[in-house]
């Protein structure tokens, strides 16, 4: 059979482009993130593991094609891999399918394991029983998976798969180019439809099916939610498919099947602009006013009260302010710390005399016994410690490890605060 027509699908490089486009972009932001690597990668390992235990399962109890196995369905394979120029010939497998009508090519180890095509029972009952339907188009429609190297390139292109439309565009540019294959080099077209039309009515339906009312039916259903479901499908919708393999054929359709273009666009636009911003504006609508009414302060505490929050901000003129409107300084945040604690740790050492004049008590310890006097030991702050000392603070306090100032000192080797401390002591 000759065609005007390309057995490659005119999108499916150009969608192929888009997904490699789109697993580096995902593949580069993974890379900044190290919980994002850790996840991909267990994702991976599971999927291969599982795959390979799938596909072993199926090596060791499914009936494989040989020249004393199945020997005429062995040779149309044989015949459709030399004719279709496939470096290797696959291993084919019958498997017992419970009633699903599927088949489907892969590989062991997705990449570069050894190539399989596997056939459901039923696919190959109904060859046995009808004179109209042909297994031929089903082995052809695998074949030219593997010809193509569509397993590969989705194995490496897993991460498109993320982003709506973009993966599933490219499979169904695939599928769409192996029914064309198939129908090239089985050279029957009206066994690629009958194919198509047994996955949509089963085994006993499908020869009386109308194919012009069944396309008519795909013109009836254009709604946003059917468009949804085409763009966010691996495979395109039967009629579509039936629709061109009877165009590639060079056959006349009788019914022309309506374009959804306009729809398709719509609903990229929607899910690409208008929900994220939809989002984002939320959030932040959301951010303000939770922050304008306080609504998030008993489920999320702030860590620093006002007068901590000011000291960390250097500004003393709020420290004053707030002191003058009887603010506590010995108040404490949810770990216990202090506002003298807190002004040591981020070196504010304008701000330790007037806490103390104000009140602040230097011996007041935090959750884990820690005194502003032992804070100033771990900041390796002299002066401050001088200050804590002259406004009575005690050396001698243990936190709750039952360590003193004057032990933190010791241990960390700071000589010239424990003289200083032991003069105190």
């Amino acid at each position: 059979m000759e065609s005007k027509y390309s057995l490659v699908h005119k999108h499916e490089d150009t969608m192929f482009i888009l997904c490699v486009l789109s697993t580096v972009f995902l593949a580069i932001y993974l890379l900044l993130s190290v919980v994002g690597i850790i996840i991909f990668l267990a994702i991976a390992i599971l999927s291969i593991f599982s795959h390979i235990i799938s596909m072993s399962h199926i090596q060791l109890n499914g009936v494989r094609l040989r020249e004393s196995q199945f020997p005429e369905l062995y040779q149309k394979v044989s015949h459709l891999a030399n004719k279709m120029e496939m470096e290797t010939e696959p291993e084919v497998y019958i498997v017992e399918s419970g009633g699903l009508l599927n088949a489907f090519a892969t590989k062991v180890l997705a990449i570069s394991g050894k190539s399989m095509i596997v056939l459901y029972s039923d696919f190959v009952d109904i060859a046995e029983e009808a004179d109209d339907f042909d297994i031929d188009y089903v082995i052809a429609h695998e074949l030219a998976h593997l010809k193509r190297n569509h397993v590969v390139k989705s194995a490496f292109l897993s991460l498109s798969m993320w982003i709506p439309f973009i993966g599933t565009g490219y499979l169904r540019t695939a599928e769409y180019t192996c029914d064309r294959m198939a129908a090239y080099y089985t050279e029957k077209p009206e066994s690629a439809i009958n194919g198509l039309l047994v996955l949509a009515a089963g085994r006993r339906l499908y020869h009386k099916v109308n194919v012009e009312d069944y396309l008519q039916q795909y013109n009836e259903k254009r709604g946003f939610f059917t468009t949804l479901t085409e763009l966010l499908s691996t495979h395109p919708p039967l009629p579509k498919r039936i629709y061109e393999i009877e165009h590639f054929s060079e056959r006349e359709p009788g019914i022309t099947l309506l374009s959804r273009t306009k729809m398709a666009v719509i609903i990229m636009i929607i899910v690409f602009l208008f929900i994220p911003i939809a989002i984002a504006g939320g959030a932040v609508g959301a951010t303000l006013l939770a922050a304008k009414f306080n609504l998030l302060s008993d489920v999320y505490p702030s860590e620093y009260s006002p007068l901590m929050q000011a000291i960390i901000d250097d500004d003393m003129d709020q420290v004053q302010l707030l002191i003058e409107e009887d603010a506590d300084p010995n108040e404490v945040n949810e770990y216990g710390e202090n506002p003298l604690i807190v002004a040591i740790s981020y070196e504010r050492q304008d701000y330790i005399p007037f806490l103390l004049e104000a009140g602040a008590d230097p011996n007041l310890q935090d959750d884990y016994g820690w005194t502003p006097l032992i804070q100033a030991v771990m900041m390796e702050d002299l002066e401050s410690g001088r200050l804590l000392l002259e406004a009575g603070a005690n050396p001698a306090l243990e936190d709750v490890d039952g360590l003193t100032a004057i032990d933190h000192a010791t241990d960390l080797g700071y000589l010239e605060f424990v003289e200083l401390l032991t003069q105190y002591k």
